[in-house]
């Protein structure tokens, strides 16, 4: 299917930010805890996620889109140039799945347990399917599969590096998304 559609990717990506309630870290920090802890900690239920659950939240554009979606966030703060990438087939077997849009009106089928999944899609009003959103119900761990780290660029791998040891096995490189529309 890859080889076929250039809009399908084999990739699930976390993208940090600067996290609010979690001591005011930078998203470069949110990136290190991330690294040193093996695991990638569920947002709060407050925001985008329904009835209380908490979730990691990722997208499946293609990186050749990621830098565009970033940069149209700039103002906000909500994402940057920080994160994780890993095997759709990794998140699919830690418990991450796409998620469900659908107007609120339409979503009560979906079961108390999956209500997490649920995305509104209010046509001409609310639409966030550019996201390609899949999620991880609670914290992702992220052992027994490896991953690329996300970077802006050489400077800030040099800076995660000094903070944290990056010489385990899984992970397995780092992206530097500043130069990525250069090798794609």
């Amino acid at each position: 299917m890859r080889s076929v559609r250039r809009d399908i990717t084999n990739s699930l990506i976390h993208i940090t930010g600067n996290r609010k309630g979690q001591g005011g870290s930078s998203a470069e920090d949110a990136l290190c805890s991330i690294i040193r802890d093996k695991l990638i900690k569920a947002s709060s239920s407050t925001g985008y996620i329904r009835d209380g659950h908490r979730a990691v939240c990722f997208t499946e554009m293609p990186l050749s889109s990621l830098k565009l979606f970033v940069d149209g966030h700039k103002g906000t703060k909500r994402f940057s140039y920080y994160g994780i990438a890993m095997a759709r087939g990794s998140g699919w077997d830690g418990g991450a799945r796409p998620v469900i849009y659908l107007p609120k009106s339409e979503a009560h089928w979906i079961p108390a347990t999956e209500t997490w999944r649920h995305v509104t899609l209010e046509h001409g009003i609310v639409d966030w399917t550019h996201e390609r959103e899949w999620r991880c119900k609670g914290d992702l761990s992220m052992g027994g599969f490896g991953v690329y780290a996300i970077v802006p660029d050489q400077e800030s791998e040099k800076r995660v590096r000094d903070k944290v040891d990056v010489s385990v096995d899984w992970i397995l490189g780092f992206l530097h998304l500043e130069y990525i529309d250069d090798i794609l």
